[in-house]
């Protein structure tokens, strides 16, 4: 269902995706109030299905979403491009805030290039040490780790270990008897997603470590 987000809430939405294809297949143009600060602006994300309905002109003629039109929004960027801003952002500066990640997005609509704090055009933040509790890219980041066993449930951990570790069962086995064992790190939510119900099928719960999108929200849990 179309709605109006400030600019806090589109950044999160984007950043609550799973990875870049679940992001493609969730949204498809980022619209926004002109002639305002995108700090103040208001948003909306559009879907494939938005804008394959049939489009409504503006008071300038453009065609776009009548939801778009209806509350007075413009093409702002594509969401993939939004998303690559704001990704580029902060594997410069992991702990950016809102006011950097705008910056980084008023840079690139009137430059139409990323905004370089340094360490973009010459590669050397692709080689930052990851910041403890915060994900590289624009989306959370997980490590899991099996830390519990029951004697009896060995056999199908190790198997399963094996499988998604690409080592052979009796290293497995051993490394199953002697917890905790780690199962991925800094892993996306997608990976998450298919190693936990891989053993959540074994009944073997996985101890999850998030490392969170964004430096402004909470750490997992709290």
């Amino acid at each position: 269902m179309a709605q109006l987000l400030s600019f806090r809430e589109a950044v999160e939405a984007l950043a609550a995706c799973l990875d870049d294809d679940d992001l493609y297949r969730r949204y498809s143009w980022v619209y926004a109030s002109d002639d305002v600060a995108l700090r103040d602006a208001i948003f909306f994300l559009s879907t494939d299905e938005d804008e394959q309905e049939e489009p409504v002109e503006d008071a300038r003629g453009r065609e776009m979403p009548a939801f778009a039109v209806e509350h007075k929004l413009v093409h702002y960027l594509e969401a993939a491009t939004f998303a690559d801003v704001l990704t580029v952002q902060k594997r410069q500066h992991a702990l950016s805030s809102l006011e950097h990640f705008a910056k980084a997005l008023k840079h690139y609509h009137e430059e139409d290039a990323f905004l370089d704090l340094g360490g973009f055009v010459s590669g050397e933040c692709t080689s930052n040490s990851p910041t403890p509790g915060i994900s590289r890219e624009l989306f959370p980041e997980y490590d899991l780790q099996l830390v519990e066993c029951p004697p009896q449930r060995v056999g199908d951990a190790a198997r399963a270990t094996a499988a998604l570790l690409k080592i052979n069962v009796g290293e497995a086995l051993a490394c199953c008897r002697q917890l905790p064992v780690s199962l991925g790190m800094r892993i996306s939510g997608r990976q998450r997603e298919q190693i936990e119900a891989r053993f959540a099928a074994l009944s073997l719960p996985l101890k999850r470590t998030t490392h969170r999108a964004l430096a402004w929200l909470p750490p997992d849990g709290d």
